[in-house]
């Protein structure tokens, strides 16, 4: 959140520098209100920009995550997110953690990654049932037989569409066909 209290405050400032050096180059025509209106202008864009990029940058700054789905909502405090809504929230699976074991071709084990604009990243492994479709979140009591099945795991239904299902359920299959992450 610093970073973009100065990213902001280093965006207004540039602006009303380069007002300042048009004010030189017109002989001082510029009127003195559009100095702070200058930097008002580029901490608003700059605000503007980091909430409606946040997402992408995040993806971006981790390549091993593939996106599954995003929420997007308008607000009364954005009143920009009613012409074009921003992300709110974001899941995807981290492909660097995802695996199929050979015994059960159509479980897929994956680390689910969720994010949300100024909250902490969490993290759950879940293992996905591809053919069902469920799935069971990992850890607790829960233990990984050798042959790939669970014991203590409690399965949930889930939406053939779910963004995260589908997600899971492709990388899976990119790992049964060599072309993946995972063993």
């Amino acid at each position: 959140m610093i970073f973009e209290l100065i990213g902001g405050l280093s965006a207004g400032l540039g602006l009303m520098g380069l007002v300042f050096l048009l004010n030189r180059l017109t002989g001082g025509r510029i009127p003195g209100w559009v100095f702070p209106t200058s930097v008002a202008a580029g901490l608003l864009g700059f605000t503007v920009w980091a909430e409606y990029s946040w997402a992408s940058r995040a993806l971006d700054a981790q390549p091993q995550l593939r996106l599954a789905d995003t929420v997007a909502e308008p607000s009364p405090m954005r009143p920009l997110s009613y012409l074009r809504t921003p992300v709110n929230r974001l899941r995807a699976i981290d492909l660097s953690r995802t695996f199929v074991h050979a015994d059960q071709p159509d479980h897929v084990r994956t680390l689910v990654v969720s994010m949300a604009r100024w909250e902490p990243v969490r993290a759950v492994e879940v293992m996905f049932d591809c053919a069902r479709p469920a799935m069971a979140p990992l850890g607790g009591g829960v233990t990984l037989n050798a042959d790939g099945t669970l014991e203590g795991a409690t399965w949930l239904q889930m939406e053939a569409g779910d963004g995260v299902l589908r997600t899971a359920c492709a990388a899976g299959e990119e790992i049964r066909h060599d072309r993946g992450y995972g063993s």
